[in-house]
């Protein structure tokens, strides 16, 4: 069976192309090839930020493999919906930055893939939706919530409830992606802003970034509290001392995993 996803490394960002044409349709088997590859790219002090993207022009994916819901079969409904709590689970705990080039249209589990990231870029003429109501279904992979957190309960229910499309600028505008590029640059683009993540402090970004996660659901106190764990967490690591005193001796910092790709 054919790879449903390529994965390339640039510098300190990875590429992940999902590829499963004609429309990168998601499936139990691709979903595990995502996980595989997060949690591997986890665990590589040398990548600090991952790109998402789909094979060609047209598609960054529609979705799930509609056919699966075909038979009315619960066990098999049930199998890909455990794999892509999975593998979005795994894509929204990546330690990293993780940016979504959408080219083309993003339906369904394709748009809940990119709303798992952290930012979210589209190229001129895409289409985003969750159209699930549209086959009797609903989203399975975090919609509901994910898309009602980026462009609250109106434009939710709009695009959920009614199935309506949003092109890249409408999109723009509600607030559900961060950047509109010109058709062909959404990966460049990706990769140019999560390139910027390999400028900071590694192990400063996994903590903001899960403190940022967090921040919806506590209060100030709350919140406070974990940042002053967090950055005392920090206080004393090699890291955090190279940094500081980089900052001060005017020159690029120098992180401890740069020396491995020697290895």
């Amino acid at each position: 069976m054919a790879k449903q996803l390529i994965v390339e490394k640039l510098g300190k960002c990875a590429i992940l192309t999902h590829v499963h044409p004609p429309a990168n349709v998601w499936t139990v088997e691709g979903l595990l090839e995502l996980k595989d590859a997060l949690s591997g790219l986890s665990g590589d002090a040398g990548v600090y930020a991952v790109v998402l993207t789909g094979e060609g022009e047209q598609f960054f994916s529609a979705g799930a493999d509609i056919g699966v819901f075909k038979r009315g079969d619960r066990n098999e409904a049930t199998a890909i919906i455990d794999a892509f709590a999975s593998a979005f689970g795994k894509l929204r705990t990546f330690p990293g930055v993780t940016v979504a080039a959408i080219n083309g249209y993003a339906l369904g589990g394709g748009l809940e893939c990119a709303l798992a990231c952290d930012f979210i870029v589209a190229e001129r003429g895409a289409r985003l939706g969750l159209p699930e109501t549209r086959v009797g279904l609903v989203p399975c992979a975090g919609g509901t919530k994910t898309l009602t957190d980026k462009v609250g309960l109106a434009w939710a229910k709009r695009m959920i409830l009614g199935g309506e499309l949003v092109d890249a600028e409408e999109a723009r505008r509600i607030g559900l992606v961060e950047e509109v590029v010109d058709v062909g640059l959404a990966k460049i683009t990706a990769i140019s802003l999560a390139n910027k993540v390999g400028q900071q402090a590694p192990g400063a970004v996994a903590v903001a970034r899960s403190l940022i996660a967090k921040s919806p659901q506590l209060t100030l106190e709350a919140q406070l509290s974990l940042e002053r764990e967090g950055l005392l967490g920090l206080v004393g690591e090699a890291e955090q001392i190279e940094g500081v005193s980089a900052f001060l001796e005017k020159r690029a910092p120098s992180w401890q995993d740069e020396g491995d790709d020697d290895d």
